[in-house]
Parts: structure tokens; sequence; C-alpha cells
């Protein structure tokens, strides 16, 4: 195998994730007549299925009852589960209310939080670009609450559940498929309760076969792009990973302003025009790394 071909497979599994996390509003926009909850509680169970069955494919079982008896893991996983959770429900119900722009600016400015996250528990020392990345976040977002009177709550409740999420899931012991695992394993018990208590249980197998399926597409596109990613980032440099997870925002805020047709005003001009300032000065020393390679 030539140096090369680890590279190139690691760009191949990249991108096969990020296009899946990048048109996903599509399938939720499919899934729009069933509640965000009961779409939830479907993409928690569906998930499960998908990753346990990996779990037997790639040999995982034993690794993954070792997790299972560590209480610590264990009990991180749970707080890592209730963020990913409302992550997921926070994206249903973005497209549910096509506001899958404000959907594509969390995203964008998720890298963003994280920095935060890092001044504060951390205590972590900014360079002027990242200083200069946060400071121009942060006015697009105030220019936003300006304009519209109201904050960007979607895009911030995305942006800060998975800044939170990756922080405590950087900390947590188990890889990328076991934790996942673990964290749906969570999530079973309270969406099989929801879904007997409200009824939703009757949507799946009924007369529509392609909600049956899109709701079994959304335990699918949730996996195995984790599983995708993980190979990539394993193969490429971190620089690298770190420029190629804004490529799935982009593809969203396309999607947005052209399939969804959602208004694209001035305002909305000034606040994403601050975080893509924002984000290629956070990615530019990350892209002088690549080239450097």
């Amino acid at each position: 195998m030539s140096e090369t071909s680890p590279a190139r497979a690691g760009v191949a599994y990249a991108f096969a994730a990020i296009a899946v996390w990048g048109f996903i509003p599509l399938l939720y926009d499919v899934l729009r007549p069933i509640p965000p909850g009961e779409v939830l509680a479907h993409r928690a169970l569906w998930s499960l299925a998908i990753v346990l069955v990996l779990c037997w494919i790639k040999d995982r079982a034993q690794l993954l009852r070792v997790h299972l008896v560590d209480r610590k893991a264990l009990l991180l996983l749970a707080a890592t589960a209730l963020l990913i959770a409302s992550n997921w429900l926070g994206f249903i119900f973005a497209v549910n209310r096509e506001q899958v722009l404000q959907a594509s600016l969390g995203y964008f400015i998720s890298p963003l939080f994280t920095v935060l996250l890092g001044i504060v528990l951390l205590r972590e020392r900014l360079t002027w670009q990242q200083s200069a990345a946060v400071a121009l976040a942060l006015a697009g977002v105030v220019n936003h609450a300006v304009a519209f009177g109201a904050w960007p709550w979607i895009a911030l409740w995305l942006a800060s559940s998975f800044a939170i999420y990756s922080y405590l899931r950087k900390i947590a012991q188990p890889s990328s498929l076991e934790g996942l695992t673990i964290e749906v394993l969570w999530l079973a018990p309270f969406a099989v309760a929801y879904l007997a208590f409200s009824g939703g249980a009757g949507v799946f197998g009924g007369d529509n076969v392609g909600l049956s399926l899109a709701l079994v597409l959304a335990g699918i596109t949730t996996a195995l792009p984790l599983v995708w990613f993980t190979a990539a980032a394993r193969r490429l440099r971190l620089a690298t990973i770190g420029i190629l997870q804004f490529l799935s925002p982009s593809i969203q805020f396309v999607l947005a302003v052209t399939y969804f047709g959602e208004a694209f005003a001035t305002a909305d001009m000034v606040t994403f025009g601050c975080i893509w300032a924002a984000l290629a000065l956070y990615a530019w020393p990350r892209a002088a790394r690549v080239q450097a390679a």
C-alpha cells in the first residue's frame, strides 16, 4: 500500500460523513409530519440497532462489556447521552420549524463555543486569531438579536450542546463506537417509554411505508457517519479534519436558501459574514499546517 492510500481513504471516509451530515435536513423534512419527540425516540432506537450490529461485526462486544461495568464511564456517558439527545432534538425541531439556516449557523459557531469552553474550564490562553474569531462570532450573534429582536436560540442551543458534548466525549474513555452504543443504551428505555405512552409506535409499520423507511434511515444516518468520521480522523491530520468539519454546515446553508427557500436578509448577511470571517481566522493556522505537511 502506498503512503498516500491511508490519506485517500481518510478523505473518502470524511466526505462520506460530511455528505450525510450536510444533506440530512432533506431526510428530516420528510419526517416533518411526525412530532419531533417521536422522531427522536425512533432515531435513538434505530441507532442502537445499528451500533450493536457494528459492535458485533467489529468484534467489540468484549470491550463494550468492560465499559458497561465502569461506573465512572457510565455516569459520564449518561451526561453525554442527554447532551447528544438534546442536540438531535434541536436539529429535528429546527427542520420542523423551517429554521435550517439557524441550524447551519449553530454548527458553524460550535467550534468557537469549544474555544470558549477551553477558556472557562481549562483556563486556556487564546492566540490573537482565536480572540478575534470569538469576538467576531459574538458580534454576529448580537447583530442577529438586534436585527430580529430575538436571540438565535436554536443556533445557540445546537452550538452549545454539541460543544459541551464534544468536550465530555474527549475525556470519556470509550471510543466513538462503544461510547455511542452506551449513550443510546441510556436513551433506549426513555425512547420506548415515550413511544408506548404517546402512541407513537403505531407510525412505524403503518400505511405510509415511506415514513417508516425514513425513521429507519434516521438511525442509520446517525450511526454510520460517526463511524466514518472516526475512521477519517485516524488517517488524516487533525488540522485537515478541523477544516473539513465546516463543509457540512455549508451544505446545510445552501439547502436552507435554495431548497427550503428560507429568507436571507441583509441582517443575515452581516451575521454570517461575521461568522465566516471568524471561521477564516480560526482555520487559518490549521490551513497553514496542512500546506506545510
